[in-house]
């Protein structure tokens, strides 16, 4: 979730992930499945969240 957070946020430009097996991209590149669950909502409950 945090790697579709850092993607789907307009104040991020870049992610940039690190991997040391092929099997740690492939798990990160699943961080893109996500991204069209994190809608305005969610976005404004996980901000809500860092806050407290």
């Amino acid at each position: 979730m945090a790697l579709a957070w850092c993607t789907k946020n307009p104040n991020v430009s870049t992610v940039i992930t690190g991997a040391s097996k092929a099997s740690q991209v492939v798990e990160n590149f699943k961080a893109l499945d996500v991204i069209e669950l994190l809608t305005p909502e969610v976005m404004g409950q996980i901000k809500a969240a860092l806050r407290s």
